[in-house]
């Protein structure tokens, strides 16, 4: 289901505390093989994530830590969180809240959501 012409993150230019601070589409709902394709994804002037909060309806699996590019990173979740998105925790104490599109999205609708950013 790789697509070449669309970005599977959008990042919010500006901080809005009412809004998230972007969104992703990953390919599927093994969220410990798809840290690793945010990761690449993720742009270093964004910041060093340093812990990945899920929501568990999101993910088939729930690991305590996933295989990211160079290094391992701690994940976790509350047990009856659906917001259907990630919190990542930067290296600052930084909390960003990013929207999970579901993976089985058409591309067409995924592109339509990320560009909505």
């Amino acid at each position: 289901m790789a697509t070449d012409n669309i970005s599977r993150l959008t990042l919010r230019d500006r901080v809005e505390p009412s809004l998230r601070d972007g969104d992703w589409w990953p390919e599927s709902r093994v969220l410990e093989d798809e840290l690793s394709h945010l990761f690449a994804l993720w742009p270093p002037s964004a910041g060093e994530i340093t812990r990945v909060l899920y929501s568990p309806p999101d993910w088939d699996d729930h690991p305590r830590s996933a295989p990211v590019p160079g290094r391992r990173v701690k994940t976790g979740s509350f047990p009856r969180d659906d917001t259907h998105q990630l919190v990542l925790v930067m290296r600052t104490g930084r909390r960003l809240a990013i929207g999970v599109i579901p993976p089985g999205t058409a591309a067409g609708e995924a592109a339509e959501l990320l560009a909505a950013r």
